[in-house]
């Protein structure tokens, strides 16, 4: 290995699924040792197996801290000019399974200790010194036990030591704003499972202006969230059900996605908007939208799927339309079931549709006694058209009045519950390759909490 050139090397190190297998390098030869010192990107990952070996009785005095291990490689990094190769950096504590997290939220979901509080200030004092001039992008995952009931100004250190940084990625922490000041090179944040003092997202907006992709998932301590962000183009805000006000006024913003519950207050200025994933409860209260004019592509995902001509009313430009009713599996027949006719008359130029197995329930229901002279119209737009039957048989008629809106070379991809009967599948395929020849018919099956898959029926012989 030491025979490869010096770059090449370098790139190996920087390789490495958890850099502690640089530390062992470094031991094992000295051209590694003296090569490390060039590596740009490193990932040091608290393993399960280590935090269990830290926790054990028989094995704990043995096992080095996984702080003392950070601070360790980082500070042999480091040269003695005070320079740093490092320009990307991921430090994080390995998710447990869902047994050893019940474990733990049974113990009381605390841990007073600190050995793997990774946004504690006095950890992040001994080290960002050592790298922090040439990092550009910096990553931290938290021991959520350890950081939730511990306020950190880990933001305020970071972003006045780090004055270089574009990507900044925060996970499982209690963060505070205070002293927070103007970071104008930042391009990406991320904060993912993040208490987070700024209950308006006032100094997110004042502090980070330059942000092009912004994502919030699963942020608490939010009352009346604003996103007010000029240059933002990528948005995606996973928000729990507290706040009841959301708005986001973010002029060049291109792509969103927006996942929430059933807000009172919905404000959308987003006048360049080309993609939107919208996962709603109920869009129900007061919702101001701008004119999307230029949008092309709506996934939406609601109890409620007649709002979409509320939402999206006069969207001329839509190509690719996803429908998915959000929890399918509980029908409520006092709400109001929205149609074809809803599709074509807000999204008139829509030539790729997705049905999701609740949407294909209410277009069956809103089909129900009408015969084929209920579509009077002559739009045939639709190039292509996947839909995922719930359980069950296929109503021949409703696929067949859906139909009638596809052009003769439409591809049609039908996707099957993997739980339905085997001999219901063989006559689903059956009759809709029989009776409707002339389209390019696709097979697949799903499931829940499962990834779709095609079906080749040359060769595939069972379900």
């Amino acid at each position: 290995m030491e025979d490869l050139p010096p770059s090449i090397l370098v790139e190996i190190l920087s390789r490495f699924g958890d850099s502690t297998d640089l530390a062992r390098c470094r031991l094992a030869s000295r051209t590694l040792r003296l090569l490390s010192a060039d590596v740009r990107s490193i990932s040091v990952v608290c393993s399960r197996e280590r935090f269990l070996r830290a926790r054990a009785p028989a094995t704990r005095e043995h096992t080095v801290p996984f702080r003392s291990l950070v601070f360790n490689l980082l500070s042999f990094l480091s040269r003695s000019d005070g320079g740093c190769a490092l320009r990307s950096l991921s430090l994080s504590v390995e998710e447990p399974d869902a047994a050893s997290a019940d474990e733990e939220e049974d113990d009381g979901g605390f841990d007073d200790g600190d050995d793997l509080h990774l946004t504690a200030a006095d950890f992040l004092s001994q080290w960002l010194p050592l790298v922090a001039l040439g990092l550009t992008s910096l990553s931290i995952g938290d021991y959520w036990c350890q950081a939730c009931w511990r306020p950190s100004t880990a933001f305020h250190l970071i972003l006045e030591q780090c004055s270089n940084l574009l990507n900044l990625e925060m996970k499982n922490a209690s963060l505070s704003v205070a002293g927070l000041k103007p970071m104008l090179n930042l391009i990406t944040l991320r904060l993912e499972f993040i208490r987070l003092d700024d209950e308006d997202l006032d100094k997110v907006n004042e502090c980070f202006p330059s942000l092009q992709i912004l994502k919030l998932i699963g942020v608490g301590g939010l009352r009346k969230p604003k996103i007010a962000l000029t240059q933002l183009r990528i948005c995606h805000w996973t928000v729990s059900n507290f706040p009841l006000s959301l708005a986001i006024h973010a002029p060049n913003l291109v792509e969103l996605k927006l996942e929430c519950v059933e807000p009172k207050y919905l404000v959308l200025e987003t006048p360049l908007l080309s993609q939107i994933d919208l996962k709603i409860k109920k869009p129900g209260g007061h919702i101001k939208v701008g004119s999307f004019l230029c949008l092309k592509s709506v996934r939406m995902e609601t109890s409620y799927l007649k709002g979409i001509k509320q939402l999206f009313e006069g969207c001329q430009a839509v190509k690719k339309l996803e429908l998915q009713e959000f929890n399918s599996s509980k029908i409520d027949e006092s709400v109001e079931k929205f149609t074809v006719l809803d599709i074509i008359s807000t999204f008139p130029n829509v030539d790729d549709l997705k049905l999701g197995p609740g949407a294909w329930n209410q277009l069956e229901t809103s089909f129900v006694g009408c015969r084929d002279s209920y579509i009077s119209c002559e739009w045939r737009n639709l190039k292509s058209l996947t839909i995922k039957l719930p359980p069950g048989d296929l109503n021949i008629a409703t696929l067949s009045i859906l139909l009638k809106f596809c052009i003769p070379s439409c591809e049609v991809a039908v996707f099957l519950h993997k739980d339905s009967p085997d001999c219901t599948k063989n006559r689903i395929i059956a009759r809709c390759a029989g009776n409707f020849p002339r389209y390019k018919w696709k097979w697949g099956i799903w499931k829940e909490t499962c990834l779709d898959s095609l079906l080749d029926l040359q060769n595939d012989t069972n379900f």
